[in-house]
């Protein structure tokens, strides 16, 4: 089925995305059409439908994007799991059974390291459960986090096509199951396998698209806009103020910061400006509460002159 969340309420549009998830058997497949990064609504069905669904997401430009959920059974083996990897997913059956042979299952604890910035790590890395997240450290010794790896995302691209060393540093956000690939084993499916080798070329091309996406955003928008755009990822989908999405209540004004491209100053001055305006509620200088529309509104620049 396919369902336009462009014309949804906000009050309602949650719940009937759910609802139409929820009718879904094991192995059916819904397509959602939407005009903004739909990053919130995947931290939404994390909480409320766990280990249930697979996400690829797709940003076509010029305000199109495509999400397409599929019903999965959370206890999955690893062949089973792997084709709703999005750049498996078209991969020959008998490729997906060779390479769920060589593949290894390891957990990580909150705050333990995966791999550091520039080793070299001899693995496809592909998150089963839980949040990993990149940081690259400055010159000056800060930390700067650069995104996030969640449920069927792979790790270390870089590193398994060109040979060199990972170019962030991975590090276990929440407790988490990754899966390992061999780097040779991946090449080696690759080459022998037109539809595998197609699909890292499209997720190549999605990360290039969100590459641009975060450039422009650094040369274009100033920081209040940037923060916005940022803590959207954590705003449910409702009308009003409305308490955030698990995690946001965990991030430092450096973490947002970092993650928004600015100073803690900065970032603080740009909280502060929200709150005020209505579209957040801070607890101690962390965020609490969001007003999902309200913040959309400096988020796209509505109303929002430079901090």
């Amino acid at each position: 089925m396919t369902l336009d969340a462009r014309s949804l309420s906000p009050a309602t549009r949650t719940d009937q995305i759910l609802d139409s998830f929820d009718k879904l058997q094991l192995g059916g497949t819904m397509e959602i059409l939407e005009e903004t990064d739909p990053r919130a609504l995947r931290n939404e069905m994390m909480q409320l439908r766990p280990g249930r669904f697979s996400w690829d997401a797709r940003n076509f430009g010029g305000n199109r994007w495509t999400v397409r959920l599929e019903r999965i059974d959370e206890n999955a083996n690893i062949e089973s799991f792997l084709p709703h990897v999005p750049p498996f997913s078209t991969a020959k059956a008998s490729t997906l059974s060779d390479l769920a042979s060589q593949t290894a299952e390891r957990s990580y604890e909150a705050g333990e390291t995966i791999f550091d910035e520039g080793e070299v790590w001899p693995y496809l890395g592909i998150v089963r459960t839980g949040k990993v997240i990149y940081t690259l450290l400055s010159p000056d010794g800060k930390t700067h986090t650069i995104g996030e790896r969640l449920a069927h995302d792979t790790m270390n691209e870089s590193g398994t096509f060109d040979g060199g060393g990972t170019t962030t540093r991975a590090e276990a956000l929440t407790r988490a199951t990754l899966l390992t690939i061999p780097s040779e084993a991946v090449l080696h499916a690759c080459r022998n396998d037109a539809e595998l080798a197609l699909g890292f070329l499209v997720a190549a091309s999605q990360a290039r698209r969100r590459s641009i996406d975060t450039i422009a955003d650094l040369a274009f928008a100033h920081v209040l806009q940037r923060v916005a755009k940022f803590l959207l990822g954590y705003a449910r989908a409702s009308v009003g103020m409305t308490r955030g999405l698990p995690g946001v209540e965990n991030l430092s004004q450096a973490q947002i910061a970092a993650a928004a491209g600015t100073v803690r100053d900065m970032a603080a001055r740009a909280l502060l400006r929200l709150k005020n305006a209505g579209a957040l509620e801070l607890d101690r200088g962390r965020v609490k509460a969001i007003d999902r529309a309200r913040l959309e509104a400096f988020a796209h620049n509505v109303q929002a002159p430079p901090v």
